[in-house]
């Protein structure tokens, strides 16, 4: 019996990110990147849906990530409300927000319209927080969100929120899976690669598009949560271009369109800038370089990029392989040039 490839690269994938915590990153400090990691991981897997698979652009993820955020720590802190009701809570509102969004974006026109009002969305969400001190926090934002816990046991470890947020990515890697081979992920590919033929075929251009912008607001909604609980403070920058620029890197780098691209574009962006850190105010200037870069010679990304070798090498392999192989006489069937 033959196995797929993914699970050769899966599963070694698998057991590397659960022995990384007690192996490599053993101190606290370093366990707070991995959780930064599978956060981030999830919030591109976000932004690459509506660029993937909907082959749109948002410039206002980032708001819906900090919308998410704020939701759940306000239910969290004015409330009392349980965390678990709040990782709920806060990708329904955002999800709510982003079908109003996208209705109104996506209703007649595709392309620039959507990017054109999503930046206008996040300039005013972000302008809302830093004013709005009675709800927001103002600047000072808020603060002392209470953790999660399990039968009374608080998530508060970074070894512990690791593997709470890397069993959440784990589900939403499995969720988009699903939803791809699904009749709804299906349509709207269909509609990104001929909108017209898919318009001829009773799909509904408009629906499938609002639903799959607000699922992707709803996700980043529940990443920005994770952020919220963890890190236990949320502001009003959680909603500026910065944490934008970072999604964006995050799913150009890793690659668009395939599942695990944003998962390592968040591991490529949270350790390379550990390693800038002594160059704090150069460190978008070099990503904007490494950007450049990448999509100069990797257009497609990252992954796409090194599965497409790997998938080259396998197939060499396989074709010398074959090539040696004995023929029915039990002689190797040898080339001769020359």
């Amino acid at each position: 019996m033959r196995l797929s490839s993914g699970i050769w690269v899966g599963a070694p994938t698998l057991v590397a990110a659960l022995l990384l915590p007690l192996v490599l990153f053993t101190n606290p400090y370093n366990r707070g990147l991995l959780v930064l990691i599978v956060i981030y991981a999830v919030a591109g897997l976000s932004l690459d849906y509506i660029m993937g698979e909907m082959g749109q652009f948002s410039f206002g993820h980032a708001a819906f990530w900090g919308f998410g955020a704020y939701v759940s720590a306000k239910l969290a802190l004015d409330l009392g409300v349980s965390p678990w009701i709040g990782f709920v809570a806060a990708p329904v509102a955002a999800g709510l927000v982003g079908l109003l969004i996208g209705y109104i974006a996506l209703r007649r026109t595709r392309g620039l319209e959507l990017a054109i009002v999503t930046l206008g969305f996040g300039v005013l969400a972000w302008t809302v927080a830093l004013r709005w001190r009675p709800v927001t926090g103002g600047p000072s934002g808020l603060r002392q969100v209470p953790p999660p816990s399990i039968f009374g046991w608080e998530i508060r470890s970074e070894l512990a929120y690791y593997y709470f947020a890397l069993l959440l990515l784990l589900v939403v890697v499995f969720v988009l899976s699903r939803l791809r081979r699904s009749r709804f992920g299906r349509a709207v590919r269909s509609i990104h690669e001929n909108e017209d033929l898919a318009r001829s075929v009773g799909v509904s251009a408009t629906k499938y598009y609002v639903i799959a912008f607000a699922f992707a607001c709803s996700l980043v909604g529940f990443s920005g949560a994770l952020y919220a609980h963890h890190f236990r403070f949320v502001n009003p920058n959680l909603l500026g271009l910065q944490y934008m620029f970072i999604f964006l890197i995050v799913v150009l780098v890793g690659g668009t369109g395939s599942l695990w691209g944003p998962v390592l574009g968040a591991l490529i962006f949270v350790l390379v800038s550990e390693w800038l850190r002594v160059l704090q105010e150069y460190r978008f200037l070099i990503f904007g370089v490494v950007l450049l870069l990448v999509v100069l010679f990797m257009p497609t990304g990252v992954f796409p990029t090194m599965r497409r070798v790997i998938r080259r090498v396998v197939e060499r392999r396989g074709s010398d392989r074959d090539a040696n192989a004995p023929d029915a006489d039990g002689r190797a069937d040898r080339t001769r040039t020359g």
